[in-house]
């Protein structure tokens, strides 16, 4: 069961992170604020915090028009798509469970769009601090320079 959740998208040398509201339907819809810092970890690490406090609250299900207009995160990019931004970009969800903190990382799919690569998800005990889990994902992007650069 997801306590918490938050997402950092990286593209064109900027991160973006945002907070998830979840559905009356149970799924998750990334929401504003979004946070555009620099990729470094001291800011990675503050727009995280900030959008833990936003928190994850329950909103009424969005409509298929709703689900159709540019998100938040495609406003913040000037992405025209999100198949855009998956071309040259990264998304990473980090979820505080019952279980621990999940970090999933994307990869591409066979029609060029996002999907999680379970190879590189990792699951820390529930106590890790930030800053570790934020090194993580910061090696992760340093190590696909078509990502950040």
């Amino acid at each position: 069961m997801v306590l918490t959740m938050v997402g950092i998208i990286v593209y064109r040398g900027k991160a973006y992170i945002s907070s998830f509201a979840e559905t009356e339907a149970g799924f998750h819809v990334r929401i504003e604020p979004v946070y555009v810092v620099n990729i470094n970890g001291e800011e990675l690490l503050c727009a995280l915090r900030k959008a833990l406090a936003v928190g994850n609250p329950r909103i009424p299900t969005p409509t298929r028009e709703e689900l159709s207009r540019k998100g938040p995160v495609l406003r913040a990019t000037k992405a025209r798509s999100m198949k855009e931004l998956a071309k040259t970009g990264a998304a990473y969800n980090i979820a505080w469970t019952d279980k621990g903190i999940e970090v999933e990382t994307t990869r591409l799919d066979k029609q060029g769009r996002w999907e999680f690569d379970p190879e590189k998800r990792r699951v820390f005990p529930s106590d890790t601090p930030l800053e570790k889990i934020v090194a993580v994902i910061l090696e992760d992007i340093r190590s696909r320079p078509e990502v950040w650069q």
